[in-house]
Protein backbone atom coordinates (compact mmCIF):
# COMPACT_ATOMS: atom_id res chain seq x y z
CA UNK A 1 0.00 0.00 0.00
CA UNK A 2 1.23 3.27 -1.42
CA UNK A 3 1.92 6.36 1.30
CA UNK A 4 -1.27 8.41 0.29
CA UNK A 5 -3.18 4.98 0.34
CA UNK A 6 -2.14 4.19 3.75
CA UNK A 7 -2.55 7.91 5.25
CA UNK A 8 -6.25 7.97 2.97
CA UNK A 9 -7.49 4.88 4.69
CA UNK A 10 -6.84 5.84 8.37
CA UNK A 11 -7.37 10.07 7.82
CA UNK A 12 -11.10 9.58 7.35
CA UNK A 13 -11.43 8.67 10.54
CA UNK A 14 -9.79 10.97 12.48
CA UNK A 15 -12.71 12.51 14.05
CA UNK A 16 -16.79 11.69 14.48
CA UNK A 17 -17.35 14.66 12.21
CA UNK A 18 -18.24 13.39 8.91
CA UNK A 19 -15.44 14.71 6.37
CA UNK A 20 -17.55 13.40 3.16
CA UNK A 21 -20.51 15.55 1.54
CA UNK A 22 -23.69 14.26 1.22
CA UNK A 23 -23.23 13.59 -2.25
CA UNK A 24 -19.76 11.32 -2.28
CA UNK A 25 -21.55 9.48 0.70
CA UNK A 26 -24.79 8.86 -1.82
CA UNK A 27 -22.45 7.22 -4.42
CA UNK A 28 -20.69 5.02 -2.11
CA UNK A 29 -22.56 2.42 -2.69
CA UNK A 30 -23.17 -0.40 -5.22
CA UNK A 31 -26.96 0.51 -5.75
CA UNK A 32 -27.25 3.61 -5.63
CA UNK A 33 -24.18 4.08 -8.20
CA UNK A 34 -25.45 1.31 -10.51
CA UNK A 35 -29.13 3.71 -10.76
CA UNK A 36 -26.69 6.56 -11.37
CA UNK A 37 -25.18 4.37 -14.43
CA UNK A 38 -28.80 3.22 -15.21
CA UNK A 39 -30.00 6.94 -15.51
CA UNK A 40 -26.97 8.39 -17.18
CA UNK A 41 -27.02 5.76 -19.91
CA UNK A 42 -30.43 5.58 -20.53
CA UNK A 43 -30.79 9.64 -21.61
CA UNK A 44 -27.60 9.09 -23.40
CA UNK A 45 -29.26 6.94 -25.78
CA UNK A 46 -32.77 8.19 -25.21
CA UNK A 47 -32.94 11.45 -25.81
CA UNK A 48 -36.49 12.98 -24.97
CA UNK A 49 -38.29 9.76 -24.29
CA UNK A 50 -39.89 9.84 -20.99
CA UNK A 51 -37.57 8.88 -18.33
CA UNK A 52 -37.34 5.43 -16.02
CA UNK A 53 -39.74 4.98 -12.93
CA UNK A 54 -38.75 3.02 -10.21
CA UNK A 55 -40.03 -0.34 -11.84
CA UNK A 56 -38.51 -0.22 -14.92
CA UNK A 57 -35.53 0.52 -12.86
CA UNK A 58 -36.26 -2.40 -10.35
CA UNK A 59 -36.04 -4.80 -13.92
CA UNK A 60 -32.86 -3.14 -15.45
CA UNK A 61 -31.10 -3.40 -11.66
CA UNK A 62 -31.92 -7.30 -11.96
CA UNK A 63 -31.12 -7.95 -15.45
CA UNK A 64 -27.86 -6.19 -16.53
CA UNK A 65 -26.47 -6.26 -12.72
CA UNK A 66 -28.04 -9.15 -10.98
CA UNK A 67 -28.93 -6.91 -8.31
CA UNK A 68 -32.19 -8.06 -6.77
CA UNK A 69 -33.67 -5.94 -4.20
CA UNK A 70 -37.21 -4.54 -2.97
CA UNK A 71 -39.43 -2.30 -4.38
CA UNK A 72 -39.29 -0.84 -0.79
CA UNK A 73 -35.94 -0.99 -0.67
CA UNK A 74 -35.23 0.71 -3.74
CA UNK A 75 -37.73 3.42 -2.91
CA UNK A 76 -35.17 3.94 -0.39
CA UNK A 77 -31.82 4.21 -2.45
CA UNK A 78 -33.85 6.73 -4.78
CA UNK A 79 -35.24 8.57 -1.80
CA UNK A 80 -31.67 9.27 -1.12
CA UNK A 81 -30.22 9.67 -4.36
CA UNK A 82 -32.98 12.55 -4.78
CA UNK A 83 -32.27 14.20 -1.29
CA UNK A 84 -28.55 14.41 -2.34
CA UNK A 85 -29.20 16.52 -5.62
CA UNK A 86 -27.79 13.54 -7.75
CA UNK A 87 -31.44 12.82 -9.22
CA UNK A 88 -34.80 14.44 -9.56
CA UNK A 89 -38.46 13.23 -9.43
CA UNK A 90 -40.79 14.03 -11.93
CA UNK A 91 -44.64 12.43 -12.85
CA UNK A 92 -44.69 10.92 -16.12
CA UNK A 93 -47.46 8.79 -17.73
CA UNK A 94 -46.43 5.38 -18.40
CA UNK A 95 -48.07 1.68 -19.38
CA UNK A 96 -48.21 0.27 -16.15
CA UNK A 97 -48.36 -4.42 -15.73
CA UNK A 98 -51.72 -5.05 -14.83
CA UNK A 99 -52.91 -1.75 -15.31
CA UNK A 100 -55.55 -0.45 -18.32
CA UNK A 101 -54.19 2.62 -19.74
CA UNK A 102 -51.21 4.95 -18.97
CA UNK A 103 -51.08 6.25 -15.72
CA UNK A 104 -48.96 8.69 -13.81
CA UNK A 105 -45.53 7.26 -11.79
CA UNK A 106 -43.04 9.02 -10.53
CA UNK A 107 -39.85 9.08 -12.79
CA UNK A 108 -36.08 9.84 -12.39
CA UNK A 109 -33.83 11.59 -14.04
CA UNK A 110 -30.13 12.06 -13.77
CA UNK A 111 -29.66 16.15 -12.87
CA UNK A 112 -27.31 17.81 -15.46
CA UNK A 113 -25.20 19.52 -12.85
CA UNK A 114 -25.51 16.54 -10.70
CA UNK A 115 -21.47 16.02 -9.96
CA UNK A 116 -20.30 19.35 -11.01
CA UNK A 117 -20.48 20.43 -6.96
CA UNK A 118 -19.67 16.71 -6.21
CA UNK A 119 -16.22 17.32 -8.41
CA UNK A 120 -15.12 20.50 -6.28
CA UNK A 121 -16.08 18.02 -2.99
CA UNK A 122 -13.56 15.73 -4.41
CA UNK A 123 -11.17 18.23 -5.20
CA UNK A 124 -11.50 19.69 -1.92
CA UNK A 125 -11.05 16.38 -0.17
CA UNK A 126 -8.03 15.32 -2.38
CA UNK A 127 -5.98 18.66 -1.27
CA UNK A 128 -6.89 17.56 2.58
CA UNK A 129 -5.58 13.95 1.60
CA UNK A 130 -2.42 15.78 0.49
CA UNK A 131 -1.87 17.88 3.23
CA UNK A 132 -2.17 14.91 5.84
CA UNK A 133 0.40 13.44 3.14
CA UNK A 134 2.98 16.07 3.72
CA UNK A 135 2.68 15.73 7.34
CA UNK A 136 3.20 12.35 7.79
CA UNK A 137 6.77 12.51 5.32
CA UNK A 138 7.37 15.05 7.76
CA UNK A 139 6.84 12.98 10.71
CA UNK A 140 9.08 10.45 8.78
CA UNK A 141 12.20 12.57 7.85
CA UNK A 142 12.96 12.79 11.80
CA UNK A 143 13.34 8.55 12.21
CA UNK A 144 16.93 7.83 13.18
CA UNK A 145 15.75 5.04 15.82
CA UNK A 146 15.90 6.91 18.85
CA UNK A 147 12.91 8.67 19.41
CA UNK A 148 9.48 8.48 19.15
CA UNK A 149 8.37 11.20 16.89
CA UNK A 150 4.89 12.85 17.41
CA UNK A 151 3.14 15.17 14.96
CA UNK A 152 -0.48 16.82 15.44
CA UNK A 153 -2.78 15.84 13.01
CA UNK A 154 -5.83 18.76 13.41
CA UNK A 155 -6.52 21.85 15.16
CA UNK A 156 -4.40 25.28 15.96
CA UNK A 157 -1.48 23.06 16.77
CA UNK A 158 -1.55 20.93 13.20
CA UNK A 159 2.02 19.98 11.67
CA UNK A 160 3.78 20.80 14.76
CA UNK A 161 6.64 17.93 15.52
CA UNK A 162 7.68 16.28 18.75
CA UNK A 163 10.95 14.08 18.99
CA UNK A 164 11.07 12.19 22.44
CA UNK A 165 14.36 10.66 23.19
CA UNK A 166 13.98 7.29 24.88
CA UNK A 167 15.66 8.69 28.24
CA UNK A 168 12.25 11.46 28.34
CA UNK A 169 9.20 11.11 30.15
CA UNK A 170 6.48 13.12 28.09
CA UNK A 171 3.77 14.24 29.52
CA UNK A 172 0.46 15.79 26.96
CA UNK A 173 -1.98 18.33 28.29
CA UNK A 174 -4.01 21.74 27.26
CA UNK A 175 -2.17 25.04 28.37
CA UNK A 176 -4.62 26.38 30.54
CA UNK A 177 -4.64 23.80 33.07
CA UNK A 178 -0.50 23.56 33.06
CA UNK A 179 2.35 25.74 32.61
CA UNK A 180 5.82 23.76 31.76
CA UNK A 181 7.63 24.70 35.26
CA UNK A 182 4.62 22.56 36.58
CA UNK A 183 6.37 19.30 35.70
CA UNK A 184 9.66 17.71 36.37
CA UNK A 185 9.23 16.02 32.77
CA UNK A 186 9.02 17.36 29.64
CA UNK A 187 5.84 18.54 28.43
CA UNK A 188 3.25 19.17 25.42
CA UNK A 189 0.78 21.97 26.08
CA UNK A 190 -2.03 21.84 23.27
CA UNK A 191 -3.91 24.80 22.32
CA UNK A 192 -6.87 25.26 24.65
CA UNK A 193 -9.29 24.82 21.48
CA UNK A 194 -8.93 21.47 22.16
CA UNK A 195 -11.69 21.51 24.15
CA UNK A 196 -12.01 18.08 24.74
CA UNK A 197 -9.08 17.19 25.61
CA UNK A 198 -8.56 15.98 29.81
CA UNK A 199 -9.36 19.23 31.94
CA UNK A 200 -8.43 17.88 35.14
CA UNK A 201 -5.51 18.46 37.36
CA UNK A 202 -3.45 15.94 35.58
CA UNK A 203 -2.08 15.41 32.47
CA UNK A 204 -4.35 13.85 29.51
CA UNK A 205 -1.38 11.67 28.89
CA UNK A 206 2.38 10.03 29.63
CA UNK A 207 4.41 8.56 26.65
CA UNK A 208 7.83 6.71 27.84
CA UNK A 209 10.28 4.44 26.84
CA UNK A 210 10.79 0.80 28.51
CA UNK A 211 11.60 -2.70 27.80
CA UNK A 212 12.92 -1.47 24.00
CA UNK A 213 9.12 -0.55 23.38
CA UNK A 214 7.03 2.36 23.57
CA UNK A 215 4.31 2.90 26.54
CA UNK A 216 1.35 5.39 26.78
CA UNK A 217 -0.47 5.55 30.23
CA UNK A 218 -3.68 7.54 30.97
CA UNK A 219 -4.21 7.62 34.60
CA UNK A 220 -7.83 9.43 34.54
CA UNK A 221 -8.47 11.45 32.02
CA UNK A 222 -11.85 13.14 31.67
CA UNK A 223 -12.57 12.07 28.24
CA UNK A 224 -10.51 9.53 27.42
CA UNK A 225 -7.38 7.99 25.20
CA UNK A 226 -8.01 6.23 21.95
CA UNK A 227 -5.37 4.45 19.69
CA UNK A 228 -6.88 4.69 16.73
CA UNK A 229 -10.39 3.74 17.61
CA UNK A 230 -9.82 1.48 20.38
CA UNK A 231 -9.61 3.20 23.72
CA UNK A 232 -6.98 3.04 26.32
CA UNK A 233 -7.87 1.33 29.28
CA UNK A 234 -7.66 4.04 32.12
CA UNK A 235 -4.57 3.29 34.50
CA UNK A 236 -3.19 0.56 32.85
CA UNK A 237 0.40 0.94 30.84
CA UNK A 238 -0.52 0.54 26.84
CA UNK A 239 1.62 -0.38 23.94
CA UNK A 240 2.10 2.32 21.40
CA UNK A 241 2.41 0.83 18.15
CA UNK A 242 4.61 2.49 15.46
CA UNK A 243 2.85 4.43 12.56
CA UNK A 244 -0.53 4.88 14.41
CA UNK A 245 -2.67 7.43 15.31
CA UNK A 246 -3.63 8.59 19.30
CA UNK A 247 -7.02 10.15 19.71
CA UNK A 248 -7.26 12.52 22.91
CA UNK A 249 -10.56 12.42 23.70
CA UNK A 250 -13.30 11.99 20.14
CA UNK A 251 -14.95 14.06 18.17
CA UNK A 252 -15.06 17.97 18.37
CA UNK A 253 -12.46 19.58 20.78
CA UNK A 254 -9.98 16.18 20.53
CA UNK A 255 -6.34 16.15 19.13
CA UNK A 256 -5.13 13.97 16.83
CA UNK A 257 -1.40 12.65 17.32
CA UNK A 258 0.61 10.24 14.71
CA UNK A 259 3.13 8.56 16.52
CA UNK A 260 5.95 6.77 14.54
CA UNK A 261 9.71 5.35 15.93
Amino acid sequence: MSDLETIKTTILDLSDENLISTKLAAVNNEVRFSILEILRDFQKNNGDKDPLYSREINGILLNNYNIDITPQMLGQHLKQLVQSGLIEEVVVKKEVPNKIGRRSVKAYVLKVDAFEDLFLEVTFLSDELLSFLKLYKNNQKYHDGKHCVLTIFNGVDKGKTFKINKNEVVLIGRKDNFKPTDFGSFTILLDNSYSTVSNISKPHLKIFFKDDDWWILDESSSNGTFIADKKVPSGVVTKLTNNSFLKLSRGHGAAVIFCSY
